[in-house]
């Protein structure tokens, strides 16, 4: 069965649609990038993760899905779950977690191996792309029942839990992958805001977001 891809910008709700997943639905969930809950084995259990094998082989359980986190640019016409947030969150997001390596100017810029938040939504395009679920990292937050229902349809899974631990409790423990909530209005500078909504602008109204 070829991958189901689970795909973001970064700092976007992958990893808590991984834990989603995991917790909601018992499937667990691999990654493109090794190492890629830094080695938190707290975490990793929390959200489900499978290492990759030396071989860079994910074993998934017998009878489970697939399911491959990205953040690269479009792949192929496999199945995807594609998670938006709005890009201003997910700038800021990006600069604290990359934060002193790569400047918030860059990041809006997209000068960094992920290019900015409007290439990688224009290479996806979710809202036309077939096989394609679209989630709101907002609705994750504010909706979870009716996403629940939309990833119950997409996957063709039952749901096994409605509810997930406290965010707050799991940001406590790690800090880095599940950070605390941050506004982004009292982060970017009025600058860092002008020209990043030139450059998105698009896709900000596309998507709502303004």
């Amino acid at each position: 069965m070829n991958p189901i891809w689970l795909a973001s910008y970064p700092r976007s709700g992958n990893t808590l649609v991984r834990t989603i997943l995991f917790q909601c639905f018992n499937l667990k969930t691999g990654s493109v990038y090794s190492n890629d809950l830094g080695g938190n084995k707290d975490l990793e259990n929390y959200v489900g993760h499978i290492e990759q094998s030396e071989d860079r082989s994910i074993a998934f359980p017998e009878g489970s899905l697939p399911i491959i986190k990205t953040h690269t640019h479009h792949k192929g016409s496999n199945k995807t779950i594609y998670v938006v947030r709005d890009g201003r969150a997910a700038a800021v997001s990006l600069w604290e977690f990359t934060n002193p390596k790569v400047s918030m100017t860059n990041i809006i810029e997209g000068k960094h191996k992920f290019g900015n938040w409007y290439e990688h939504i224009e290479s996806w395009e979710p809202l036309s792309r077939p096989n394609t679920l679209l989630l709101r990292y907002e609705d994750i937050l504010d909706n979870l029942d009716v996403v629940l229902i939309q990833l119950s349809s997409f996957l063709e899974r039952d749901i096994t839990c409605n509810q997930l631990p406290s965010r707050d409790k799991i940001a406590g423990n790690d800090g880095k992958w599940v950070r605390k909530k941050t506004d982004w209005r009292k982060v970017l500078s009025e600058a860092d805001l002008k020209r990043f909504n030139e450059i998105n602008q698009s896709s900000l109204e596309q998507l709502g977001y303004i």
